[in-house]
């Protein structure tokens, strides 16, 4: 097909049309006198012959090579990379909290649907996501609903709460926050279970666990962790020590797991009010927001573990989690 100059000539026309001239392939076909069939085929062989060259140019602070290595390697439904302007150490996490803050705001405005179920956990990250969010009620976001995935932690009057962080996204998008009356750690597993069985706390966790998507951030198993921080208020630093000792390597919604994403069985776990690694699993969307060098393998091990679905980070990190890496065998999850 298309070998005489003629039928070349054709073929350039053809694709000048479309694609300079915006023309569809019915337009294309009602002018050369063609079947819609005929102009595929010469659409088609223009590119095949490289009479049409696609070439896409990169913008500044857009990563779409990084983030679609990252979907391949690790199996993620999307992720989303954002240029972080911290320096060479890439160690300012208040920055890289605030730059992925932006980029998650920008995620979640786009993937909201009415009638969503929004499940929100605690973190520096979290935090700069709500504080870049524009007022939504111009948008059609009719029943929504932000729902607490951790109990409280720490200091109430800290913008990083669980309660702050649901209250503050409920009103951002006109939302009705649904929030968890229960600490985020009971002094024991029987306080835990009498939680439990409060009617309040049972709706909202079981509301948690049907929810459209869920915002987690991902920290590390380190005593400079925010979170980690927030946890000695209820929790002896020797807890900690143990968790670590069985390779602990980070934690999500409080839930600690290992290099392989493999969550602890450990009693510090069993006093926990809020939603498993097993539930959020189960949810459809689960975006983890994270990044820095301190997080780095607190990361990969929940990308390793399909604990997140969807990835926010900067684009150190993300460069980081593409270096190969030497397979470990899994090991068995020590129960502490």
């Amino acid at each position: 097909m298309l070998r005489s100059l003629d039928q070349r000539r054709l073929l350039v026309k053809a694709a000048r049309l479309y694609y300079e001239n915006g023309l569809n392939q019915r337009a294309i076909a009602q002018r050369l006198s063609l079947s819609r069939q005929a102009v595929q085929r010469i659409l088609r062989e223009a590119r095949d012959q490289a009479v049409v060259q696609i070439l896409i140019h990169p913008i500044i602070g857009v990563f779409s090579d990084l983030e679609r290595s990252l979907e391949e390697r690790f199996g993620l439904a999307e992720a989303i990379v954002v240029e972080t302007t911290t320096s060479a150490n890439h160690e300012s996490q208040a920055t890289i909290a605030r730059e992925l803050g932006a980029g998650a705001a920008e995620y979640l405005m786009r993937v909201i649907r009415p009638h969503d179920r929004i499940v929100i956990s605690v973190g520096n990250s979290l935090l700069g996501m709500v504080n870049a969010l524009p007022h939504a009620s111009h948008l059609d976001t009719d029943d929504l609903k932000v729902i607490q995935g951790v109990g409280g932690l720490g200091d109430p009057r800290q913008e990083t709460y669980a309660l702050q962080l649901v209250t503050r996204l409920a009103q951002a998008l006109g939302a009705e926050p649904v929030l968890l009356g229960a600490p985020a750690v009971a002094g024991t597993r029987e306080a835990r279970d009498s939680f439990l069985q409060d009617p309040q706390v049972a709706r909202t966790l079981d509301q948690a666990r049907t929810a459209d998507m869920i915002f987690v951030g991902i920290g590390p198993s380190r005593s400079d962790s925010v979170v980690v921080q927030d946890f000695w208020r209820v929790m002896q630093p020797s807890a900690l020590d143990e968790l670590q000792a069985h390779g602990a390597i980070g934690s999500l919604n409080l839930r600690y797991f290992d290099a392989d994403g493999r969550a602890f069985l450990s009693e510090f776990d069993e006093r926990i009010l809020g939603l498993t690694l097993d539930e959020i699993k189960r949810i459809r969307r689960v975006a983890g927001v994270a990044g820095g060098a301190s997080k780095r393998e607190a990361i990969r091990a929940a990308l390793s573990g399909k604990l997140v679905n969807v990835l926010i980070t900067d684009h150190i990190t993300a460069q980081y989690l593409l270096r190969p890496e030497s397979h470990h065998p899994s090991r068995p999850v020590p129960e502490i």
